[in-house]
């Protein structure tokens, strides 16, 4: 785009978002274009990215991979010279779980390999399992009234198939004029539309997939066979929502094994059991085991403030460090992670002195409820009691549980600045989500002025989508997110098998690290804390 052109929609984009004007510092250029210099031109997040993903891969929360990543990440922290890295706590997790192999094959009506993976958790067979298929539609209690005593012995494929999508483009970049009117954002100002009925319907969910769950335990199912599709053909989706619960609590993970197929070879199977010919599949899940109660951790580190007044003073830098297990977790989110530690490297080699305090935040369990961020800001930050109804506790993240009580203050809120939070892929930051926190977004509107030739547009005064950021939005503090260039994240990275390092593009890596480095200086250098919403 020509520089008038581009000049003209930043101009637009000031109008559409405008707010009233704060007393605030102009942007330090020389700051802007040293750290620039050295994030485009130097980075070093998908060397990051890389290692974690490829050298590790897939970290289940509680796997053996997992505790792998710990290791690895508190290598990093002090690689980069940064103060205390440790493990820090988040109580008991679940179980210690890894797949070794999963398997299945057609035997009948003829013999077919199928795409297959053990959906987390599962329990293991008892060697090779073969059996005739049924397929049953169970979404209501009458579904599984009426399929009482059919089900025995058999190996279940659990609803029909999923319609695979092909009339989006697989990989997505937002235009400048998406970006600048909003329209990037409106999916997101959906979602809040409908949160209260959503989170209603989901809690509903929760409880009948739970009685389901029981349901075909008491019916002595074979196993049970799962559709990974519902994206782009070919892509297996593996995160077991289908089932439910919480599988990583031995209490209440299904007693029967469970395994997604690919799409492609679910629906054949399905064509065949509903068209009167039903298949026979072998199939096989075996496991490694563990702990019960295995620890779950988030990985911490600082670099410390320089300024006596202000360096008790937090600003954060956070992302997930696990993942779920078909894939190698590289978009969801090794990005996010190589990220976080390209911006504190940029920042470290240009020798910047920050005044306040800012420590890099791993966190474990985000693909299970946001158990990482819940568990720093309960321990230092505060909480708000939730719900214990039983609708609510099948919520899938505790956080968007239903408020009880008033918030209870931790040791560290009044000196907590700033969440930053990155966990959308690979894409290039185009946008900033400021939570509902207009004067922080009047402040952002500034900082991402110089940025707008790297394509960073738009300031949109309102939540992103629930995640890390939540935990501390939730709480009254600012909890930062970002609009990225989706790529193909939602179309073939997101849970996953093809969740590797080909999902991630390494300029738009390297921009995010550099942009999210800039924030991190601005915020820890500022004259004041950050803006807080209201509560």
């Amino acid at each position: 785009m020509k520089l008038a052109r581009r000049q003209a929609l930043v101009a637009l984009g000031a109008l559409a978002f405008a707010r009233p004007a704060l007393a605030r510092a102009a942007p330090d250029l020389a700051l802007y274009r040293a750290i620039r210099d050295e994030g485009l031109k130097r980075g070093r997040a998908m060397t990051y990215a890389t290692s974690l993903t490829d050298r590790i891969g897939a970290r289940l929360m509680g796997s053996p991979n997992m505790r792998r990543a710990y290791d690895w990440a508190l290598a990093r922290l002090r690689e980069l010279g940064l103060s205390d890295p440790r493990l820090e706590p988040i109580g008991p997790f679940g179980l210690s779980w890894r797949q070794v192999r999963a398997w299945a094959r057609m035997t009948e009506p003829g013999d077919a390999a199928l795409a297959a993976v053990a959906a987390p958790w599962s329990v293991a067979t008892e060697g090779t399992v073969q059996a005739e298929v049924i397929a049953v539609r169970l979404d209501t209690d009458q579904d599984l009234q009426r399929a009482e005593g059919r089900l025995g012995g058999k190996i279940v494929l659990l609803g029909s198939p999923k319609t695979a999508s092909t009339a989006d483009p697989a990989v997505v970049r937002y235009t400048d004029e998406q970006v600048l009117k909003g329209d990037a954002a409106e999916a997101v100002r959906a979602y809040y539309r409908t949160v209260a009925d959503r989170r209603a319907r989901q809690g509903r969910e929760g409880l009948f997939k739970a009685r389901r769950n029981a349901f075909l335990a008491a019916e002595g199912v074979a196993a049970v066979v799962l559709d990974g599709g519902g994206g782009e053909p070919g892509v297996m989706t593996v995160d077991g929502s289908d089932l439910g619960g919480r599988p990583w609590l031995a209490a209440e993970r299904p007693v029967f094994p469970a395994l997604y197929l690919g799409h492609e070879a679910y629906a054949r199977c399905w064509r065949l059991a509903e068209g009167g010919a039903p298949p026979r599949l072998a199939l096989e899940i075996v496991t490694e085991e563990g702990d019960p109660a295995e620890p779950g951790y988030n990985v911490v580190a600082e670099l410390p403030g320089t300024d006596p007044a202000l360096k008790s003073q937090v600003v954060l830098a956070g992302a997930h460090l696990d993942s779920w297990a078909a894939g190698a977790g590289a978009a969801d989110n090794g990005a996010g992670v190589g990220a976080i530690l390209e911006a504190v490297r940029i920042l470290r080699a240009l020798d910047l002195k920050p005044r306040r305090t800012i420590r890099v935040v791993l966190y474990g369990g985000e693909e299970q409820g946001l158990y990482g961020s819940e568990a720093y800001a309960r321990q230092r930050l505060g909480h708000i009691p939730r719900s214990t109804a039983p609708e609510q506790l099948a919520l899938s993240v505790e956080g968007r549980r239903a408020k009880v009580g008033p918030l209870v203050k931790g040791p560290e809120y009044e000196d907590f600045s700033v969440a930053f939070n990155l966990d959308g892929g690979s894409g290039r930051i185009r946008g900033v989500f400021t939570g509902e926190n207009p004067a922080l977004a009047a402040l952002y509107r500034d900082w991402i002025a110089p940025l707008s030739d790297l394509g960073v547009l738009a300031v949109y005064d309102g939540p992103h989508w629930p995640a890390d950021q939540s935990t501390f939005t939730e709480i009254g503090l600012p909890g930062i997110s970002f609009l990225q260039d989706p790529l193909d994240y939602d179309s073939r990275a997101h849970h996953t098998n093809l969740d590797t390092l080909e999902r991630l593009s390494p300029d738009d890596l390297a921009q995010a690290a550099t942009v999210l480095a800039i924030f991190l200086i601005n915020s820890a250098n500022a004259d004041v804390r950050a803006p807080r919403p209201g509560l």
